[in-house]
């Protein structure tokens, strides 16, 4: 999160700095911007913005035209439009143009599952609209909505509870559903106050047919309420008919997952689990063909990025060749998590149900480790170490080809396993954690044992961002796997977090192992082989991790 804090005193280095600027809205624009949404000559002023040669009148008619098509659920084609508009606003020095391009943003990759950069993205929108209470609240309730998203629920609740304040000091001004349910599922995720969980659901979904509230915010709110079993058969009666009046197939499909009284519909249990099926293909459809056009709009992207630097300086022409290698691996990142998503929907509907489970589980963790890979890389960029960041990026693509060869089967020899950890630490050691002494512990018999392919890969990057960033130089990794009767036991230590926060076995990746060793233990004869225990203080972390131990198939 530390890069997070530097984009938002960036902005602000942009706002003290910057000469001073009209931040008014063009003639043209405030006449467009006044008229009936999607009205005639609304939608044709749209269009003369965008043709307008003043740079300022396109990109917020570029902007208009991006923000229709994102409250439809059209995020993918709103991106050329984003991309343009941020570019006008940014070269124009247009703060309040640039802090709602920003806002929309965040908003359209965070849909199509882009990576931690949202996050960037959302701090520096609402660092520009400091001094605009109402602005910054409306960017920071979506903060929130994307900080659980990524796992980060205790950061969440404290925005929650600003955002909340304000809507409620300006009551009647912003319908506060969406806010609502984006609190109770942070509470819920930590274990906190289940009456107020169901208080606030309930009060989001109370309001959720409010007027001013778009249809994409609805259909997040009945998301987030599905997600905590908090409707009764009427309600999600009326949310399947919401879904399918507006062709949002995820919705229906896992609204239809819940409902039980087909009657409420008029329709028989047959009828409804046809239209259940139905509804999940059309959003597999859907997701597949929108993350299709994505993965292209990003590789175009790449392209125009690499023609713009190539009219600047020789060091301009370094460092696009390390943004195209960063945009590509983020391309194939979100096609591998999407790829997954696909997969387990589809195991709903398929007697292959667990293999495409378990399928998820492990694409899920190559996605959170690119991005993480990605920030190093920012990092070694931010130092000005050109050549040091294009020797790193040579070595993570190396280290991402042998990784995707060679763990496609579900099971991998310990030796395996640690070979590409190794060349993982070489990453590591390579970007901030040089000073990490990184150490194995495992007999000649225990690399033959057989293991899940890269389940310790999260554990080792947690014990690097956490005992790695304490300041401490004698920080240290050590891995040890050790024979145990039936069992094979793997442990993953480290120095400890030190004074730091003790942020150690909260993260994401750590809750994917979790997963996945649960899967494990449904599926084996002796579920007692499969555990996981965890133990983080200020002098060691500790994460164990117990298999059956076997050299030929794992049951």
């Amino acid at each position: 999160m530390y890069k997070h804090w530097w984009v938002i005193l960036a902005a602000w280095i942009v706002v003290g700095c910057s000469p001073q600027v009209s931040n008014d809205l063009p003639e043209r624009v405030a006449e467009v911007t006044g008229m009936e949404r999607l009205s005639t000559d609304y939608l044709a002023g749209v269009e003369d913005l965008i043709g307008s040669k003043n740079e300022l009148e396109e990109a917020w008619g570029l902007y208009m035209r991006a923000r229709d098509l994102v409250v439809k659920g059209a995020s993918v084609e709103s991106l050329p439009m984003i991309e343009r508009s941020e570019i006008l606003f940014r070269s124009n020095n247009n703060l309040q143009g640039l802090s709602r391009i920003l806002l929309l943003k965040a908003h359209s990759y965070w849909a199509l599952g882009a990576g931690e950069e949202i996050l960037s993205t959302s701090e520096e929108t609402m660092a520009l609209r400091q001094g605009d209470t109402l602005a910054w609240a409306t960017a920071a309730g979506n903060y929130s909505t994307y900080l659980i998203d990524f796992g980060f629920y205790g950061e969440a609740l404290e925005y929650s509870d600003t955002v909340l304040a304000i809507f409620k000091s300006r009551a009647g001004k912003i319908n506060p559903s969406e806010a609502y349910a984006v609190r109770a599922e942070a509470l819920h995720h930590v274990h906190k106050n289940p009456e107020e969980v169901d208080s606030l659901i309930q009060g989001a979904l109370a309001l959720v047919d409010s007027a001013g509230v778009p249809d994409i915010d609805k259909q997040n709110i009945y998301l987030r309420a599905l997600g905590l079993e908090a409707m009764n058969q009427v309600e999600l009666a009326q949310c399947i008919e919401f879904a399918h009046a507006r062709n949002f197939w995820d919705l229906e499909a896992q609204a239809r997952h819940q409902f039980t009284e087909y009657d409420l519909l008029g329709e028989s249990r047959d009828e409804a689990k046809e239209a259940e099926i139905l509804a999940n293909r059309l959003a597999l459809r859907r997701v597949d063909a929108s993350q299709s056009r994505f993965l292209a709009f990003e590789l175009e992207r790449g392209k125009r990025e690499r023609f713009r630097f190539e009219e600047t300086a020789k060091l301009r022409q370094q460092t696009l060749a390390i943004f195209l290698s960063m945009a590509l691996i983020l391309a194939i990142g979100i096609w591998v998590s999407y790829r997954s998503v696909l997969r387990t929907k589809e195991a709903l509907l398929s007697v292959q149900e667990a293999e495409l489970e378990l399928e998820s589980y492990k694409n899920k963790i190559r996605p959170h480790f690119l991005f993480n890979q990605l920030n190093n890389v920012n990092g070694i960029l931010n130092q000005e170490r050109m050549e040091d960041a294009q020797e790193y990026l040579a070595e993570l693509g190396q280290y991402l080809r042998s990784l995707l060869q060679d763990q496609n089967g579900h099971f991998v020899n310990v030796g395996a396993e640690l070979h590409h950890l190794q060349k993982y630490v070489a990453l590591q050691q390579q970007s901030s954690y040089a000073h990490v002494e990184f150490t194995i512990d495992a007999s000649a018999s225990s690399k033959k044992a057989l293991i899940p392919s890269g389940i310790l890969q999260p554990l080792v990057e947690n014990s690097f961002k956490y005992a790695g960033s304490t300041g401490d130089q004698e920080a240290w990794v050590h891995i040890t796997v050790v024979e145990e009767g039936p069992s094979l036991r793997l442990e993953v230590s480290d120095s400890g977090y030190g004074d730091s926060l003790p942020k150690g076995g909260t993260g994401h990746g750590l809750a994917l192992v979790k997963q996945r060793i649960e899967y494990h233990r449904k599926q084996a004869k002796k579920e007692e082989l499969w555990t996981l225990q965890t133990s983080f203080t200020k002098a060691k972390g500790t994460v164990n991790i117990t298999v059956p131990l076997s050299t030929d198939k794992i049951a």
